[in-house]
């Protein structure tokens, strides 16, 4: 076993709830105010729900099979189909971590528009090569301390905007665009719970594997309610219309925030939460790529992988698009289809598969192993 390494339950929730809340903040937001406007809470609120679908099918795999990786069960258990998909999932993983380096640039750019791009990438790379190579562990507990400090300034960021001028009314008429908007933007909010495969590189290694299950449900509760903050906080501040112009809602939002006349630049809160929450979801992205490729090539570790997979991953943020507006054409076009391709929809036809056709494979499994 490459990864020798063991987290609690807990440590796996927050590493998933930081990982979708910060791809959330950054990414979804604007896509469901594009699509479903002021009854963009609606859809996240389903989306939830329907995202549960692909993390009950990714749990439900990894307690079949024990012990093993999602990319050791495809490539161990489903012939050549199992290897063709275990090499897609690979490929995927390349690209989230890929789009969440160029994301964490983009953030920064916003900040630092003078500073080149190839500066942010490497800041970030060094930072989250450095935690990937120290191991599972190591990303757990980290996370672990600081994902209670994002939520204490996240409950400060929403007291403090109560008062900014919101006008909840903004939230109205409910539905009255009709259903369609509200579907389309619970596809979105499902696509974004299928970032939870990832997950499926860890799960061998959580100490409680029965009690997945309930694990994976309250992280989508927990997530869901992270949500639903800034998805009406900008709708209340700027409108349906303006808070889907936006590139960054919540940023824009929190630069409202004034305590008084002496502090007034809680944007910084705002910067803190991008970079803490960038730097888990990078390293757990890159963790899966680095584990699941050297159980691939059946190497004692994966180590070794760090840095020529740190060289990639540069590259590839640098080259995945030339400006701002081609990645946020990504965004809106091929990421939603991707989630549910790679996070919902393959890790329930597995889970089909499973049930149907192996089950007795799975009872041999328990029994030998009892």
């Amino acid at each position: 076993m490459i990864e020798r390494g063991r987290i609690s339950n807990i440590q796996a929730a927050m590493l998933a709830i930081t990982s979708l809340t910060i791809i959330g903040h950054l990414v979804i937001l604007t896509v469901i105010f594009s699509q479903s406007r002021q009854d963009g809470w609606i859809a996240a609120i389903v989306g939830t729900f329907l995202g549960l679908i692909g993390i009950l099918a990714l749990v439900k795999l990894s307690q079949t099979f024990p012990g093993l990786t999602l990319i050791e069960i495809l490539f161990q258990h489903f012939s050549w189909l199992g290897k063709l998909i275990g090499i897609l999932y690979l490929l995927y993983f390349y690209i989230m971590v890929i789009l969440g380096t160029r994301l964490f640039a983009e953030a920064y750019k916003r900040i630092m528009p003078e500073t080149p791009t190839w500066a942010f990438v490497a800041v970030i790379l060094l930072l989250t090569a450095f935690i990937v190579y120290l191991g599972l562990e190591t990303l757990g507990r980290l996370n672990q301390i600081m994902l209670p400090v994002l939520v204490i300034f996240a409950i400060a960021v929403v007291l403090l905007t109560m008062g900014q001028n919101k006008d909840y009314s903004n939230l109205l008429p409910i539905l009255g665009n009709g259903l369609r908007p509200v579907a389309i933007g619970s596809l979105t909010v499902m696509a974004w719970f299928g970032e939870f495969v990832i997950l499926g590189m860890i799960l061998p290694y959580v100490e409680r594997p029965k009690k997945l299950v309930k694990t994976g449900i309250w992280t989508a509760m927990i997530t869901l309610l992270f949500l639903l903050g800034p998805i009406t906080g900008p709708i209340a501040l700027f409108g349906p219309v303006e808070a889907a112009k936006m590139a960054f809602p919540t940023f824009s939002e929190v630069r409202y925030i004034a305590a008084g006349e002496v502090i007034n630049r809680f944007d910084t809160i705002a910067i803190l939460f991008w970079t803490v929450g960038s730097m888990i979801r990078i390293s757990l992205f890159f963790y899966g790529l680095s584990l699941g490729i050297g159980q691939v090539l059946k190497l004692s570790s994966y180590q070794p992988l760090v840095i020529p997979l740190s060289w990639l991953i540069g590259v590839g943020a640098l080259l995945f698009a030339n400006n701002y507006a081609e990645f946020n054409e990504f965004l809106f076009q091929s990421y939603v289809p991707l989630n549910l391709l790679m996070g919902a929809f393959i890790p329930l036809v597995f889970m089909l598969l499973v049930m149907i056709f192996l089950r007795d494979k799975k009872v041999n499994t328990t029994k030998s192993t009892d």
